[in-house]
């Protein structure tokens, strides 16, 4: 029986009438679907991208602004720092360890927070006036210009240990301290603070233990010459001084005075027209010990020659006073021998 054209199905619906022009078909992978038609995902990239672009740009500015309507109405928390502030009485004075900062916890909407300067926010205040001594609760109502909208929602931590003792008042010593050496061939002589005491005031405890304080470091490193350099003083921690004193540090630097032995050095012979081969010295060496400044000393070691002097008159055994030549003034000496034998050489 032959089938109309009309009545012929394909695997893509109803096949359309035949033309000269034969199109191949292409057969679907084994389980698979069909290929698309050509040029199918081209033409909706285009329609996707391309068709209405001003519709969908408002549908993405839409929903950007309903996000951020969403998101900024959300309740959050941020963690601050606040500062501390303490006040007690004047007759007492804290030896406990001071708190500076709490951490504080602000909930609030997103909006509030992200304009939120924790700056804004004031000092704890702590009135210790009337405080015994124990623990000081740290409430969330103690936080000052907390903007309208956010609140505490924890303090950490929650209280603080106070301690008083009462005032003293005590004369302390001043002790200069210094760092580094002076220059090669110097020596610290002295060194004195003005003034040599101050007024100290904290707890009674306290100042029962100390004797002195120390001032900030001066420097002595290179130096040659004495010189005065004010400094501050280093208050040890519940003590205090007049913030406005300045202790005056005099340093008096001079020379290094050593003593150097030089052992066993020849001694020569010196004299107008002397041949030195033709006398013998006895004994032919000496121990010479210098006394000065380090950096005169030093030198002389290098430039000291002991000798005797002999002239021609001389014919026989005699002895010799030593002495030294090149010695730098201002240097000490001693010889050991002080004399020796000069002796003719036939």
């Amino acid at each position: 029986m032959t089938r109309s054209r009309s009545q012929t199905i394909g695997p893509l619906g109803r096949t359309p009438a035949r033309s000269s022009r034969q199109i191949p078909v292409v057969a679907p992978p084994p389980g698979g679907s069909p290929p698309p038609e050509r040029g199918l995902v081209r033409r909706w990239l285009h329609g996707a991208f391309f068709e209405n672009v001003g519709l969908k740009f408002l549908s993405i500015v839409l929903a950007v602004t309903v996000f951020l309507l969403v998101n900024t109405d959300k309740e959050r928390e941020i963690t601050v720092r606040v500062g501390v502030k303490y006040e007690y009485p004047a007759d007492k004075v804290l030896v406990s360890e001071q708190l500076d900062e709490v951490r504080v916890t602000i909930k609030g909407e997103w909006r509030r927070l992200r304009a939120f300067d924790e700056r804004e926010l004031g000092r704890i205040r702590l009135d210790l006036t009337n405080a015994p001594t124990g623990e000081v609760e740290i409430r969330s109502g103690m936080i000052a210009n907390l903007p309208p909208g956010l609140t505490v929602t924890s303090v950490s931590p929650r209280s603080v240990r106070v301690a008083f003792d009462k005032v003293a008042e005590k004369s302390v010593d001043v002790v200069a301290v210094t760092s580094g050496r002076p220059q090669h061939g110097y020596v610290v002589a002295e060194i004195k603070a003005v003034p040599a005491t101050v007024k100290a005031r904290g707890g009674e405890r306290l100042l029962g233990a100390l004797s002195s304080i120390r001032t900030s470091e001066v420097s002595l490193e290179g130096r040659t010459e004495s010189f005065e350099a004010l400094t501050e003083l280093q208050s040890p921690a519940g003590v205090t001084v007049d913030p406005t004193l300045r202790v005056a540090v005099h340093v008096r630097i001079d020379e290094e005075l050593v003593t150097r032995k030089t052992p066993d050095l020849a001694v020569s012979v010196r004299g107008d027209g002397i041949d030195p081969a033709r006398w013998k010295i006895t004994p032919g060496q000496v121990d010479v010990t210098l006394t000065g400044a380090l950096l005169a000393v030093e030198k002389a070691r290098t430039t000291i020659t002991p000798i005797v002097k002999v002239t021609n008159v001389d014919k026989g055994t005699r002895e010799a006073t030593v002495l030294l030549e090149g010695l730098p003034p201002g240097v000490g000496v001693r010889i050991s021998p002080e004399r020796v034998q000069v002796v003719p050489v036939r």
